[in-house]
């Protein structure tokens, strides 16, 4: 949609050089425009209006003989003169922001300072402290609020808040040390107002809270669902009616501190959108992964990884993905890798399954999977990626490496377990000179008596055994070395179970 009005008898506002000077026009005394105005012409401005797609109205000023348009401002429009009778005329009747009478008034900040003194007057002279009833309630109030977590400064009292309901009841609001409840931080003001409803519930209350990290600290998250259940423990052992407590959150603090015998997983599905609630059956590896790695329950695909520098190494080579997939981290997929705990990796895996989460499991293969654990991971359509050949990730990186890649990953152990260490425990096992150790891999075949392949493989036992790797920190930092080795070398079994273990968090 297109608007165009030219409009006469312009300010000289209007007509200067400053504001619209250069967009002016002529109105020919025959009824005729020109962009360049002759001697008799009225200066006149086109002003356009254009709403496009988006319903986004544009208002401009435009002249044929100049390329650029010039928006027109609320102030620039407001120099035009226009006088409005519609549904808003009553706002013109006040001194408010934007009115008629607030722009004949000009400067009014003596006016706001007497307002302020007049204000305080009036809370002043309301006197609300002394009325016994609102006092106990702002006491009362002030107390459920501190045991809730929420910040007081200094003391609740009741105080008069003109603007807020009139003079009436509903101009009195909670105050702390003469400051408005109302204005202190989210956080605080979540609590304060949940703490004060919570109260008003003599017995058996049902609290939802939706979100309730929003706006706390990790510490105050754990001090509320803390007193929450505490409160409820008090119910229980005075016999009194315990009521519930319904959470939802994005936080691992709140998952962390409600713990898995509180923990329900909400679905919908789709399209028939029924909406289930699902427990788990046997908390106790649920309560492991939310000890290691809580977060993985907001996600949909779960990898649960063996050992700490698989789930490291994952999160490390999970970075060179998005470029294989239009960009896209799997997270946007809704995948997370999560840390298994060693022997618990089985039958966590099993619980999220239970819980409607699609679960695979990545592992070395150094140590087989049990019958019963196999057959288990196997009815509950789990897949499990290992690199086979019974490999620990040791031997899955050392075994695929080239030399220099196998220098790589030396000079990096080096650098997280010092050079001492790594040097002598390699000299000890390959009975090479310390300063052969010291030098560079490609002159350890000429002088070994194992060939590349035996030289890899005591190489990896002697990592394997002293766990240089065993830690997420460094697994991570592993990754880059890890996803090159790969990428060299596509058939290797390292880039078989890393491939298989991508292709699934991107299903």
């Amino acid at each position: 949609m297109q608007i165009e009005a030219t409009v006469g008898e312009l300010s000289k506002a209007l007509k200067s050089d400053e504001r619209f000077g250069l967009y002016i026009r002529g109105w020919a005394p025959e009824g005729v425009i020109r962009d360049e105005a002759d001697d008799g012409d009225e200066p006149v401005l086109t002003v356009r209006l254009t709403v496009d797609a988006t319903l986004e109205p544009a208002w401009e000023v435009y002249c044929d003989r100049i390329e650029n348009v010039r928006t027109l401002s609320n102030r620039d429009r407001a120099l035009f003169g226009l006088v409005r009778l519609a549904g808003d005329d009553a706002r013109h009747l006040a001194w408010g922001q934007g009115s008629v009478l607030s722009r004949l008034t000009g400067d009014n900040e003596e006016a706001s300072a007497r307002l302020a003194l007049a204000y305080k007057a009036a809370r002043d002279s309301a006197r609300l402290d002394e009325i016994e009833a609102l006092m106990t309630a702002a006491t009362a109030a002030q107390g459920y609020a501190k045991g809730m977590g929420a910040y007081v400064e200094g003391n609740y009292a009741p105080g008069l808040e003109l603007g807020r309901g009139g003079l009436s009841s509903g101009s009195i609001a909670l105050h702390d040390e003469g400051i408005p409840l109302r204005m202190a931080g989210l956080g605080t003001k979540r609590l304060a107002t949940l703490a004060i409803q919570k109260s008003a519930v003599s017995e058996g209350a049902i609290v939802l809270v939706d979100e309730i990290e929003h706006g706390l600290e990790p510490h105050r998250i754990m001090g509320a669902i803390s007193q929450l259940r505490r409160d409820q423990k008090v119910a229980f052992e005075a016999n009194r009616a315990v009521g519930q407590i319904i959470l939802t959150t994005h936080s691992e603090v709140a998952l962390g501190e409600a713990g898995a015998k509180s923990l329900f997983v909400c679905r919908t599905s789709r399209p028939a959108r029924v909406t289930t609630l699902t427990k788990p059956a046997a908390p106790d590896p649920i309560h492991a992964l939310m000890r290691f790695n809580p977060r993985a329950l907001f996600a949909r695909r779960i990898l649960v990884s063996e050992g700490m520098t698989e789930v490291g190494m994952l999160n490390g080579v999970r970075e060179f993905w998005p470029p294989r997939h239009d960009g896209m981290p799997c997270e946007h997929q809704g995948a997370s890798v999560a840390d298994g705990n060693g022997g618990q990796t089985v039958s966590i895996a099993l619980g999220l399954s239970q819980l409607g989460y699609a679960v695979a499991v990545f592992r070395d293969s150094d140590v087989p999977l049990s019958a019963d654990a196999a057959e288990s991971l196997a009815a509950g359509a789990i897949p499990v990626f290992e690199y086979g050949g019974i490999l620990d990730v040791e031997h899955a990186l050392f075994s695929a490496a080239d030399d220099t890649q196998v220098q790589r990953l030396l000079d990096y152990a080096r650098e997280e377990r010092g050079v001492g260490k790594i040097n002598d425990n390699l000299h000890a096992a390959l009975d090479l000179d310390r300063d052969v150790i010291a030098g560079d891999f490609n002159a350890w075949d000429l002088l070994s008596a194992f060939n590349g392949a035996e030289l890899r493989d005591r190489i990896a036992g002697v990592f394997g055994a002293k766990k240089w790797f065993k830690d997420q920190r460094i697994g991570r930092g592993l990754a880059p070395i890890a996803w090159d080795i790969a990428s060299t070398n596509s058939e290797s079994p390292l880039a078989m179970t890393l491939g298989s273990a991508e292709a699934w968090l991107y299903a």
